[in-house]
């Protein structure tokens, strides 16, 4: 990928070099076998979405007003990614910053792409700037750590939706506004120069919002329908979502009695990815705490029930987006067919199929 990186760094508008700099940075920093896989790969995902808005930058038939608010959100995103470097940001927060880059990236070919309703472009580029702007503040300079937290991973739901071309655009409009507002609350919020009275005016305006912004997320995604896949794709998708999306630390003590001993003693660094193994297993693959790298097949019928109990039905679209479908399939399958329970989910897959 950084090869690919070099090829176009020589042919994109000077404006836009210091953004290849930060990031042919980034993607060197994660070669280190130190980096959580997943980092690594959120990272190189980035890479792969700023190459595309390369791309559109240096097409002499781009507009100049898409080139340049394509440009501003590229500098926006490898910003993101080089604060994941500086020295003392704590594993939890580098995670978290680099997860809003990636979710930011993703939007990049949406924003990029001239079919795009000049509406949602600048609602989507206001809230790539917005959420950035949280994500690359230093963690000493951020109130209210947790809220931000949580609140930045919803709005990186919101993007998961926005981007995905089977969301209703009357859907998309809406949601892609209130999740502006939500964006913009929680970046007055975590910013460190407003007063103790406006930030807390900021807290209880994104707490609103966020209500708000959680029923919308539920009704955009929804209205695509639950899929018609198999249970092991399903359960494929589910989980390999809530590992990307899920802080590790929470779904290491969630799933500690369907995760293996050996995983449990030693310590689990990074969740990172399944893969199917067929409708009755997935192959899951961590990190642990020693470094080393760890896989094991898990039984479908203990992993989604648990999962299901780390994130109950009523935060899985705001914490997955459009996957969440898939979580309500794998639950409404093993419900019909198996007979085993997933809590919440079963409910709300009913709503739904």
């Amino acid at each position: 990928m950084t090869a690919d990186v070099n090829k176009v760094r020589a042919d994109v508008p000077e404006d836009v070099e210091p953004s290849v700099r930060q990031l042919t940075t980034a993607l060197e920093s994660v070669r280190d076998p130190r980096v959580p896989p997943q980092e690594r790969d959120g990272v190189v995902r980035s890479a792969r979405d700023v190459l595309s808005a390369l791309a559109v930058i240096g097409d002499s038939r781009t507009p100049r007003a898409l080139r340049e608010r394509l440009a501003g959100a590229v500098e926006q995103v490898t910003s993101t990614l080089a604060a994941a470097d500086r020295p003392g940001v704590r594993p939890a927060r580098r995670r978290d910053i680099t997860f809003i880059a990636e979710r930011s990236a993703s939007v990049l070919p949406t924003i990029g792409d001239r079919r795009t309703s000049p509406e949602l472009r600048a609602g989507l580029t206001a809230i790539v700037r917005h959420a950035t702007s949280v994500a690359t503040r230093a963690p000493a300079d951020a109130p209210g750590e947790a809220t931000l937290s949580r609140a930045v991973r919803s709005v990186g739901a919101s993007l998961v939706i926005l981007k995905d071309p089977r969301t209703p655009e009357r859907r998309r409009k809406g949601l892609a506004r209130t999740t502006q507002e939500v964006s913009s609350s929680l970046d007055e919020f975590g910013d460190p120069r407003v007063s103790d009275e406006d930030r807390a005016a900021a807290k209880k305006r994104l707490e609103e919002q966020s209500d708000r912004l959680r029923k919308e997320q539920e009704d955009a995604a929804s209205a695509q329908g639950l899929p018609n896949v198999r249970l092991g794709e399903a359960a494929e998708v589910c989980a390999d979502s809530l590992f990307d999306a899920v802080p590790d630390d929470t779904l290491a003590r969630d799933l500690k009695s369907v995760l293996p001993e050996k995983w449990n003693s030693e310590g689990v660094k990074d969740l990172w990815k399944v893969e199917e193994a067929g409708d009755d297993a997935l192959d899951a693959f961590a990190q642990l705490r020693n470094d080393r790298l760890a896989d094991a097949r898990l039984a479908t019928d203990r992993l989604v029930p648990a999962l299901a109990r780390s994130v109950p039905a009523s935060e899985l679209f705001g914490t997955l987006g459009t996957p969440a479908l898939h979580c309500l399939r794998a639950a409404w399958l093993l419900d019909r067919d198996a007979g085993v329970s997933a809590g919440t989910w079963v409910a709300m897959a009913e709503e739904k199929a």
